[in-house]
């Protein structure tokens, strides 16, 4: 029975392994993988975003904003678009052309207004989108800027007016990205 013993001892000490040496291998091993996850799965979503971002496929709904009767030509109205918490400005013009801005100002994200009160050395110049905070005037016809620090002109909005005079914005003609969305 000796014999026996010192076989069994024998011939686990000349493998070099102790009984828990597997153990710890795969444990390792479980713990590398595991690791390796946790580092890729963040990067694959980072670059899922990243590449959403650049393709420019945003959309955005049709809603209506008006009927024509509802506006005066000289006049605006203030809606909200593309979503609920972001407003808007439809211009009626003396010419009676309709057009619609983003009414968030591309400086620092102030509401702009159309003929509503002109900032100081604009009073006789009233026709124009204002934007009280930092004294930014904006052209109605094309959302240029005119004055003030804005680095871009307006976002213009696309508008669709149907047989009925209603008025739908639906989607943007140019200035993307909005303000807060770069």
């Amino acid at each position: 029975m000796r014999n026996n013993l010192q076989l069994v001892i024998k011939s686990s000490s000349e493998s070099g392994e102790r009984p828990s040496d597997s153990t710890r291998r795969s444990f390792l091993k479980a713990l590398i993988v595991f690791s390796g996850a946790l580092v890729l799965l963040p990067l694959e979503r980072l670059s899922a975003f990243l590449l959403e971002r650049k393709s420019g496929t945003a959309s955005y709904p049709r809603v209506k904003v008006a009927n024509s009767s509802e506006v005066a030509a000289g006049d605006s109205l203030l809606f909200l678009y593309p979503s609920n918490d972001r407003s808007a400005v439809l211009i009626h013009s003396a010419s009676g052309d309709f057009v619609a801005y983003d009414a968030v100002c591309t400086h620092l994200g102030c509401q702009i207004h159309f003929d509503q009160e002109p900032i100081k050395g604009w009073e006789n110049r009233k026709d124009n989108l204002f934007c009280a905070c930092h004294g930014a005037v904006f052209d109605p016809k094309n959302g240029d800027v005119i004055a003030g620090p804005p680095p871009r002109p307006m976002p213009k909005i696309k508008l669709e007016i149907d047989s009925n005079g209603d008025i739908y914005a639906n989607g943007y003609e140019s200035g993307l990205p909005l303000y807060g969305e770069e």
